[in-house]
């Protein structure tokens, strides 16, 4: 369950590392990165980590439906990136192709804003 410390990046994974039942330990050790560098994470001394790390970390976790969006969501506004799964598929050119095909150019670079009226 997500609490209300899940409001940043490092909350939310100190949460799922314990719902995961893994110790800080354990998990960093796993995902071969260093203590220093996991425990800079977790206090939010740094950004969330890169994309392939983001994704080697839900693998350990096994989150929710809802842990997960939220781990990808709070990582990209921190990191100020598109989130990770997203990049991901946006990694399909027929797939941008297709989203391009339905944005109104003449809005958006009108005042870089762009906001869907449906």
């Amino acid at each position: 369950m997500i609490s209300n410390n899940s409001k940043k990046f490092c909350g939310l994974l100190a949460q799922m590392i314990k719902e995961a039942d893994l110790t800080n330990v354990e998990f960093y050790t796993a995902l071969g990165i260093k203590k220093p560098y996991f425990y800079d994470i977790l206090s939010g001394k740094v950004n969330p980590p890169p994309s392939d790390r983001q994704f080697a970390m839900l693998k350990l976790l096994d989150p929710t439906e809802e842990e997960r969006t939220l781990f990808f969501d709070l990582a990209a506004k921190e990191r100020n990136e598109v989130p990770a799964d997203i990049a991901k598929i946006l990694e399909n050119k027929d797939l941008r192709r297709q989203l391009r095909n339905g944005i109104d150019y003449e809005k958006l670079l009108k005042n870089g804003e762009y906001k869907d009226e449906r």
